[in-house]
């Protein structure tokens, strides 16, 4: 066989074999959007809820606050409880926004990079709000009762508040990612429709994986 009509061969079945990867990749990668959109409009069903619960506890908590202008100690409480609130309401609709500019049709890769921004982002959004947990434990603080309280009393309840105050800084520095060996650190991380999220990142990342 001549070594032209060799060389001709090995053309034909370069372009048989690239046009077979190109139809395989388009078939892929249309697969995996189509999963990958699944799980982010599950995504953003979650964060469409939190926004509305949390507006409407954040409602309730200032209406207590008006309402209780009297007792200071409910007040700051209440108040501050109210703030951890507002600024995770906040978050999830800058999730929303970022969510409305992911277009994987356009760039697997820059949907990716928007994706990595919300998980990150939710993820400390939970971290936060698990400082607010000492606050429930003086809530319902009164001036008779700072005034009047015992030895005993006081003891106890500010041991309580020192283990909430305690865990939660705990907690705030452990739940990161580089702890998601962890099982209860990536259930939690997982948690508020984290997991939703992460695997729609991994349907994108195998269609980043063909394309190499």
């Amino acid at each position: 066989m001549e070594e032209a009509t060799i060389k001709q061969l090995w053309h034909d079945y370069d372009q048989k074999l690239e046009k077979s990867l190109q139809i395989n990749y388009k078939v892929l990668r249309e697969m995996q959007t189509q999963k990958a959109d699944v799980h982010i409009s599950s995504f953003r069903r979650s964060q469409v809820f939190g926004v509305v619960v949390g507006i409407l506890w954040i409602l309730i908590l200032v209406f207590l606050v008006v309402n209780t202008l009297h007792n200071i100690y409910f007040v700051i409480s209440v108040g501050l409880i109210a703030l951890f609130n507002i600024f995770a309401v906040a978050a999830y609709i800058r999730h929303l926004v970022i969510l409305d500019q992911v277009n994987i049709a356009d760039s697997v890769t820059t949907a990716q990079k928007k994706l990595a921004i919300i998980q990150t982002s939710l993820n400390n959004v939970g971290r936060i709000l698990i400082l607010q947990a000492p606050l429930y434990c003086t809530f319902w603080y009164n001036q008779d009762l700072v005034d009047h309280g015992g030895t005993m009393f006081w003891l106890i309840n500010l041991s309580v508040v020192a283990f909430f105050v305690v865990s939660s800084i705990y907690l705030f520095k452990t739940l990161t990612y580089k702890n998601i060996h962890r099982k209860w650190v990536r259930k939690f991380i997982e948690g508020f429709g984290g997991k939703e999220l992460r695997t729609a990142m991994e349907f994108l990342n195998d269609i980043e994986e063909y394309q190499k």
